[in-house]
Order: structure tokens, then C-alpha cells, then sequence
């Protein structure tokens, strides 16, 4: 595909500014629609752009829309995926996949046979310093990964929509909404499917299993240590710890204190800013264009997404149960 590439985009929460605003990084494409079912929020995305707001994902359709940019909770995800590849778009959905394994596979099923691509959000894959990390381990520079530790923790976002990410049923708490990065990430760096993980998980003021540790096998033999919480204090802000070690060597780094910007209004809605917006969602969202004008494939293949949808059930599930999950085996009940 060449020539510009005009995008729809679905919810207008806090990723979906931030995608917004990455549009603007992207030569040759152009935000011509938003919808959201909260009246005011699509406008305020919309206008800067000069796109229009309209009410649901068949009426980013109609508008003829190439891509459409899915930015909804994740038990809606399913959903609109299937509809707007059934319509012959190219669809960026954000991660998780979904929140349930058979969601995704129905989302998998409509790839398969699908003319659109559909790349999934892992934007941890784009991040300066973990795609610098991938790659010295990819280039041999440190031999064969043996341990990963990943440990992100903040306090319980405070941004969702009529809070949906506090509710577990339908976020799945830090350890599907943020863990899923990690598992992601370390899955993309080892090469390796996990086979087993076994959690631990603690309640905090802020709700069920907002604490947990997961340990992590892979098929080859390495292991992972993935840390994450809603239940650290608010003025610690987001912090971010990694490290990887291999046979030949190790490396390590980490973001202290990544707070983003909030704007508190006398009246209205408070704002808030990502502090990343500039960096992994501008690489993210070009590597996703770049790969519609070239036919693929996708830069986050749904499969993948799916592999680090399923650890981190079966982290909840090990948790809930206090037993370690064989995911050679394991159906979700």
C-alpha cells in the first residue's frame, strides 16, 4: 500500500491520546475519525487533528477509514478486532489481545483469513532500552539468556474510564494489564515458549492480587522473575527494574521515578500526559504503518500476543491456587 494511510480510532482514553499524538511522528498518516461512547472524550482528541468524532466502530467504517486503532478496555477488544477485520482493515489493537483465551482465539481465527494485518500493542518491544537489551542478546553479546528480571510497580492507575482497570474482572489487575508486558517481553528476548510459572500473590488496600512475583520456565531452560504491583505508594511514581543475565554476561537497567504529567483542572476533567509518548508509541505505531505499506507481516504477530495473554493466566490461575501451572497442559476453566 502507498500514499497516505488514514486511521479510525477506537476509544479515546489516555493510550489513545498517546497513539494520537504519535500520528503526528508518522509520515503519510492522517487521524480522520474518533469514537467513544463517553460523550466530550472524542472531541478532545479529535479536534487537534482536525477528525471527526462520531459514535462507534461502524461509523469509523463508513468514514473509509485503511486502519483502525482499537483503544478500548480489553474485555471489548474481541469484538471490534473481528468487525474491522471482517471489514477489510487493518487493525492495531492494544495489548492484552483480549481478557480471555477464548476471545483470543476468536480474534486469532479472524487473522488467519483476514486481507487486513493486525499487529497487537507490546509496546514494551519498542522501548529504547529494552529493544537496546534484545538487541546485544540477539548479536550473541552477552551468549545464551539463562535469568530475566523484570520488575514494574506504581500505584493503582487512577486514569481508566469509570475505573475498569480496579475492577479484576475486567482488567485482570497488574497481572494481565502490566504483567503482560514483561511476559511479552521476556518470551520476545529468550525465543523460547514458557512452560511452566508459578505465582505469588498478595491483596492490598487497592484491591485482590494487587502485589504479585511470578517465576517463569522456559522450553530452553531459562528462567524469569516478573515483579508487579498497583499497591505501591503514588508519590513513588512508576518504576521500572530489569535485568538480564546470561552466559557470557549481563545487563541491566532502570527508570526511577517515571512519573507522568497530570493536569488538574478547577472544573472539568483532569488530564493526564505519558510521560512515553515520545519514545516506544511513536517507534511502536511506525513500525505498525511501515509494515501495512509493506504487506506484512505484522511487527507483533496476534499469536505472539496470545502466548503472553495465556502466562499471564496461568500466573492468576497459580496464584488463586497456590500450585505451579504446566502450560504444556493447561485449558483454562
Amino acid at each position: 500500500m502507498t500514499g497516505e494511510l488514514t486511521v479510525g480510532l477506537l476509544g479515546a482514553g489516555v493510550i489513545a491520546g498517546v497513539h494520537a499524538h504519535a500520528y503526528r511522528a508518522c509520515p503519510g498518516v492522517r487521524l480522520v475519525g474518533v469514537a467513544d461512547p463517553v460523550p466530550g472524550k472524542a472531541g478532545r482528541i479529535a479536534g487537534p487533528h482536525g477528525a471527526a468524532v462520531v459514535a462507534d466502530l461502524e461509523a469509523l467504517l463508513a468514514l473509509g477509514v485503511d486502519v483502525v486503532d482499537v483503544c478500548t478496555p480489553p474485555a471489548t477488544h474481541a469484538d471490534a478486532v473481528v468487525a474491522a477485520l471482517a471489514a477489510g482493515r487493518h487493525v492495531l489493537c492494544e495489548k492484552p489481545v483480549t481478557r480471555t483465551l477464548d476471545e483470543a482465539r476468536r480474534v486469532l481465527a479472524a487473522a488467519q483469513t483476514a486481507p487486513g494485518l493486525l499487529s497487537i500493542g507490546q509496546v514494551a518491544r519498542y522501548a529504547p532500552d529494552h529493544r537496546a537489551a534484545r538487541d546485544v542478546v540477539a548479536s550473541g553479546g552477552i551468549g545464551a539468556v539463562r535469568l530475566v528480571t523484570h520488575s514494574s510497580t506504581s500505584a493503582m492507575p487512577g486514569w481508566s474510564e469509570a475505573g475498569w482497570l480496579a475492577d479484576p474482572t475486567s482488567s485482570g489487575g497488574p497481572l494481565v494489564d502490566q504483567g503482560v508486558h514483561a511476559f511479552d517481553y521476556v518470551r520476545w528476548v529468550v525465543g523460547s515458549p514458557a512452560v511452566r510459572v508459578h505465582c505469588v500473590a498478595a491483596d492490598s488496600g487497592v484491591g485482590p492480587a494487587t502485589y504479585a512475583l511470578a517465576t517463569v520456565r522456559y522450553a530452553d531452560g531459562a528462567i524469569a522473575h516478573v515483579e508487579c504491583s498497583w499497591a505501591h505508594p503514588a508519590s513513588r511514581g512508576f518504576t521500572l527494574r530489569a535485568e538480564l543475565v546470561g552466559t557470557t554476561g549481563r545487563l541491566s537497567w532502570a527508570n526511577d521515578q517515571m512519573m507522568a504529567g497530570v493536569l488538574h483542572r478547577r472544573e472539568g476533567d483532569t488530564e493526564w500526559w505519558d510521560a512515553l509518548g515520545d519514545r516506544e508509541f511513536t517507534a511502536e505505531l511506525g513500525a505498525f504503518f511501515d509494515a501495512v505499506r509493506a504487506g506484512g507481516p505484522p511487527p507483533v504477530p496476534a499469536v505472539e500476543a496470545v502466548e503472553s495473554l495465556r502466562t499471564a493466566l496461568a500466573a492468576l490461575e497459580s496464584a488463586r491456587t497456590g500450585r505451579t501451572v504446566d502450560l504444556t497442559t493447561w485449558e483454562v476453566r
